[in-house]
């Protein structure tokens, strides 16, 4: 990397460099309580005594991928209602756009808070949306805005194949390689130095928040 030529894998990393949000937009927001899930889930989230009463022999081994709620489950238990806590399960998905001023570059992310179909848990929702920031998760398509033609900006994927990212009015998007490098140079942030992303991460986490607060108010009819 030279002074006019830089890789957008690395500046991502670079203690010298600064982004900022420009927006947070939250694109899905999916709250439900007590949809069916695991049997085996609901089964671990029993206190070890009740575990110790209600050990998974055969006959209820052989329905451990089942799904179900959580009254079914105590049910197949032979416990009463309520033994089993329903649980809050969540789905977010939003973009972000974050900007490095003195290039100048923006870069248009996507994230979600899990990988998986939701984020399930069985204390309240409030807690859930308490730690958000710590599992954000970035994916998906990747858009790049580079207007500045005297700095060259390139971009590696994880092969090491690098492409050249030519200087344009708009968002170029990146071929899917590249958008899996740059997101896996983020959530290694995350996972490993939480503290560089929390600038992106909050703004997420406040986002939702306030998005999650919106749809709480009732309408005036």
């Amino acid at each position: 990397m030279t002074d006019n030529s830089f890789i957008l894998q690395e500046l991502l990393y670079r203690g010298d460099v600064s982004f900022r949000v420009h927006n947070v937009k939250i694109t899905n927001f999916l709250h439900g309580q007590d949809l069916p899930m695991m049997f085996l889930a609901h089964y671990d989230s029993l206190p070890d005594d009740i575990k110790n009463q209600k050990p998974l022999d055969l006959s209820l081994l052989k329905h451990m991928n089942d799904k179900v709620t959580a009254a079914m489950a105590c049910d197949m238990l032979g416990l009463s209602h309520g033994t089993i806590k329903p649980a809050n399960h969540l789905k977010v998905n939003g973009t972000s756009v974050i900007v490095f001023d003195d290039f100048p570059l923006a870069l248009h992310l996507s994230f979600t808070n899990t990988a998986k179909e939701n984020q399930t848990t069985y204390g309240s929702l409030s807690s859930l949306l308490s730690n958000l920031s710590t599992s954000i998760l970035f994916t998906g398509n990747v858009h790049v805005l580079h207007k500045n033609p005297t700095k060259t900006l390139k971009s590696t994927d994880l092969n090491e194949n690098t492409i050249i990212i030519a200087p344009q009015n708009d968002y170029t998007r990146l071929p899917n390689s590249h958008a899996m490098a740059t997101t896996h140079v983020l959530n290694t942030l995350q996972q490993n130095s939480p503290k560089t992303l929390e600038f992106l991460t909050i703004a997420i986490s406040e986002r939702v928040f306030e998005h999650f607060n919106q749809i709480q108010q009732p309408t005036n009819t």
